[in-house]
């Protein structure tokens, strides 16, 4: 098995004159957690489907572990899918649900049992294998269809939005689950989704989709910290975002003007004097003062709000030239500013983006 399981080679998809996915290019490492991340209609999921064999490329290969796929029927390709819908028979027992592949590929009788076995112990699910679908929650119903897809040992587990339909509280334990099954397996799966937090939750790395391209490919940290475009700044998370131009430049800081305010950013890309570019912030890299503190520079602001959040307090500050700018912390921090108080906002230089 090579390290590299799956490479997209300018991959395009068109439904006539509609070009949803555009020249894209990707190498996903073997073993790796990958998430397709995006709004609806970005292309995610046609990417997926044809990953899996479901939709052909207009253009371009798709590649599994050195072979190319691209003309090859989705039972052909050593690959299996869990949907949102989970597919499940309603006339069959979760143990028959998860044979069925087997079955229909003629494998013994002794290993269909013993592979059932494992693969519903990996979703601790033993207990209910005589259970019809209809005795499941949503959970459950989940775990056999990833059971179902686990038992035919495939190179590359493919996931279309499949906690889509499960409450929050469960959504957030099987993010937990799947990435623990994930590392456990050491399978290559690739998750669509339009859920950022799961995304960051999940992924080893995050492709993040936007009309058809890839805006940014690389690590949560990196696409939370180091954004690479608008989209990806504003879709990912929270953030604050400021227009503005480059005003001045020095060795180790561009400076950017926010409303008349020398404010100095690390950029971590070239820019140049006088270009016109957006600045992000994130809310919890923004500090709130009751005085100009000294630290480089201060913006003044007057408290518009507290948001209630839970542990976390997020305070509206309206600043000059009519931004606002969002503060993220604890209730102790953010409660000691009061609302229409006079305050000044900063950051670390270093924790700021410019975004051409």
């Amino acid at each position: 098995m090579s390290e590299l399981m799956v490479k997209l080679n300018n991959v395009v998809k068109s439904f006539d004159d509609n070009v949803v996915v555009k020249n894209i290019n990707m190498d996903i490492k073997t073993g790796e957690f990958l998430t397709l991340l995006g709004p609806s209609g970005c292309g995610k999921t046609t990417t997926l489907r044809m990953i899996a064999g479901f939709e052909q490329p207009t253009d371009g290969e798709v590649i599994i572990d050195g072979k190319d796929v691209s003309n090859i029927p989705p039972h052909k390709r050593d690959v299996n899918t869990v949907f949102q819908s989970y597919a499940l028979f309603p006339h069959m027992n979760v143990s028959d649900n998860v044979a069925f592949g087997l079955k229909m590929k003629k494998v013994n009788k002794d290993d269909i049992k013993r592979r059932v076995l494992e693969a519903l112990k990996l979703v601790q699910l033993e207990s209910f294998a005589e259970r019809k679908p209809d005795q499941l929650s949503g959970g459950q119903k989940q775990r056999v269809a990833i059971a179902r897809a686990l038992v035919n040992s495939p190179k590359v587990l493919l996931l279309d939005e499949p906690l889509g339909a499960l409450d929050l509280k469960l959504r957030k334990q099987m993010q937990v689950e799947l990435k623990h099954l994930q590392q456990k397996l050491g399978i290559t799966f690739i998750y669509v989704t339009h859920d950022q937090e799961e995304a960051l939750t999940m992924s080893d790395r995050i492709a993040v989709m936007n009309g058809g391209i890839i805006e940014q490919l690389g690590t949560p940290d990196e696409i939370y910290e180091r954004p690479a475009s608008r989209f990806v700044a504003d879709f990912i998370g929270e953030t604050n975002l400021f227009e503005g131009k480059v005003i001045e430049l020095d060795e180790h800081h561009a400076y950017f003007d926010l409303s008349g305010h020398k404010v100095p950013i690390i950029p971590a890309n070239p820019v140049s004097l006088d270009e016109k570019v957006s600045m992000a912030i994130r809310p919890e890299r923004v500090h709130l003062h009751n005085e100009m503190n000294g630290a480089g520079f201060a913006i003044p602001g007057k408290v518009v709000e507290h948001i209630y959040v839970g542990s976390v307090i997020k305070t509206v500050v309206s600043l000059p030239g009519g931004y606002q700018v969002t503060v993220n912390d604890t209730p102790e921090v953010a409660h000691s500013f009061t609302v229409d108080q006079d305050v000044y906002v900063n950051w670390e230089p270093d924790k700021a983006v410019i975004i051409a």
